[in-house]
């Protein structure tokens, strides 16, 4: 019989001893750690903004919000596709919808425009740009 045991001191290799095996630790937990979320700026205006009603800016300004609370819970890299995916939109297709669907569609639920308020009923056949959908 032989009585030959294993001894695991030559074979395996510790992560402060491998560098290799720190970056692979390093990028792993990289990974997995959640992205900050983007510095919240203000929306670009143009001069055409000074038409619109003030109940539509409070809409384009809850869209841009919540647009960007969901694009920072994506990766990087796959924020459109992903945007794609979970709301069969894309991100340009939003804002031509009507305010009230898109509302529908992001969940935007606001004290200062429900769904049954008349500056709702106003705003909610035009689109992000103030233009009408139906």
């Amino acid at each position: 019989m032989n009585n030959h045991k294993p001894s695991g001191s030559g074979m395996t290799v510790g992560f402060a001893q491998s560098s290799r095996l720190r970056e692979m630790r390093e990028k792993a937990l990289g990974a997995t750690a959640p992205s900050p979320a983007p510095q919240t700026t203000k929306p670009e205006t143009s001069p055409n903004d000074a038409k619109l009603s003030p109940e539509l800016l409070l809409a384009r300004r809850l869209i841009d919000q919540r647009l960007a609370e969901l694009l920072a819970t994506l990766p990087a890299g796959k924020q459109n596709s992903l945007f794609r995916i979970r709301f069969g939109l894309e991100l340009s297709q939003i804002k031509a919808l009507p305010i009230r669907q898109v509302f529908g569609k992001l969940k935007i639920a606001d004290p200062q425009l429900p769904p049954q308020s008349p500056a709702m009923k106003r705003i909610g056949d035009l689109n992000y740009n103030g233009q009408s959908c139906g």
